[in-house]
């Protein structure tokens, strides 16, 4: 991965020099991929060499040519090309790369018109089709299963502070629940996710049970070794309670799902969740493709009038 300054000054040698008319890179953290338009035919492959030294580069880098990289950069914008399909961050960071170039000079009129076809065919993709839809990580799919079963206006519990916490919260910002307390034994990083919400309260961990009976949701995420929620805690308890438990070892004790007013769903839940999404997005796999060559068509009527040097791309990763 190249941090800021390595890729301006790469792109800052591309616009040096002559025969390269627009470059961009596109570097996430399993892609590295340097877009080319080039004036007159040369071996591009020289200047990623020089500038990259590792031998993984070599081993694991393919160079496309002419339509294909086109074909290729719609793919990936549409997130066709992702180890999770369908996952719409690409596209944010295909756009921040296409921002970037531009500020360091190296797009032209070319990738202006590739890059906003890119752009074209990624959002056909996601309105004609189902391949962004249904949660595939395993706070997301908690955070959707709960919603399916609760509202904006349920009281939610977060207990933990670590990553799996911390996504929690930002999804259930997305979906706007306004009432929000998290729950830890580290108050620093507890107080630090209200902080990022913008919303909500902090609650000292040995204070939960105490909480309990206000929340309609609970999310468990905590590297705790032994069950911080037990049955017996909730026998007395009327009010519905959802208990989402995304931890290993389980944070709920399972006979807490037994109860009438408790619904408890754990990691085997959401891990067929995410199968089935995953399953379902597959299939939509065909009409984005189809997609995607209806808009890679209209690029190449427009590219093939201009009747000149074809696009490079080398790629690396994923």
């Amino acid at each position: 991965m190249l941090d800021q300054q390595q890729q301006r000054n790469f792109l800052l040698n591309c616009r040096r020099c002559a025969d390269i008319s627009d470059a961009l890179i596109l570097n996430t953290c399993n892609r590295l991929e340097f877009y080319f338009y080039v004036k007159k035919w040369f071996d591009i492959s020289a200047i990623i060499n020089n500038f990259i030294s590792h031998n993984c580069w070599n081993e694991y880098k393919q160079t496309l040519y002419g339509l294909d990289v086109a074909g290729h950069l719609f793919s990936v914008a549409a997130g066709l090309e992702s180890q999770i399909i369908g996952e719409n961050e690409i596209f944010s960071q295909l756009k921040s790369a296409y921002s970037f170039a531009l500020r360091c000079e190296t797009i032209k009129s070319m990738f202006h018109h590739l890059l906003h076809s890119a752009f074209r065919a990624a959002k056909a993709v996601k309105t004609h089709t189902n391949i962004s839809t249904g949660a595939l990580s395993i706070a997301q799919a908690a955070v959707e299963l709960a919603m399916n079963v609760a509202d904006v206006e349920a009281k939610v519990f977060v207990l933990g502070s670590g990553t799996n916490a911390g996504l929690v919260v930002k999804h259930l910002i997305r979906k706007n629940v306004q009432d929000i307390a998290v729950a830890a034994r580290n108050k620093t990083a507890g107080e630090q996710l209200i902080k990022n919400a913008g919303f909500g309260c902090y609650v000292p961990l040995n204070g939960l049970n105490n909480c309990l009976d206000d929340a309609d949701i609970v999310f468990a995420a905590t590297a705790s070794q032994k069950p911080l929620i037990s049955a017996a805690e909730l026998l007395k308890r009327a009010k519905p309670l959802i208990l989402i438990d995304l931890s290993v070892p389980p944070n709920v004790e399972p006979g807490a799902g037994k109860l009438d007013s408790v619904k408890l769903f754990n990691i085997d839940s959401l891990n067929k969740i995410i199968s089935a999404n995953n399953r379902k997005r597959q299939t939509e796999i065909p009409k984005a493709r189809a997609i995607i060559d209806q808009h890679l068509r209209a690029f190449s009527k427009w590219f093939e009038n201009l009747g000149i040097v074809p696009l490079v791309s080398e790629k690396a990763g994923r």
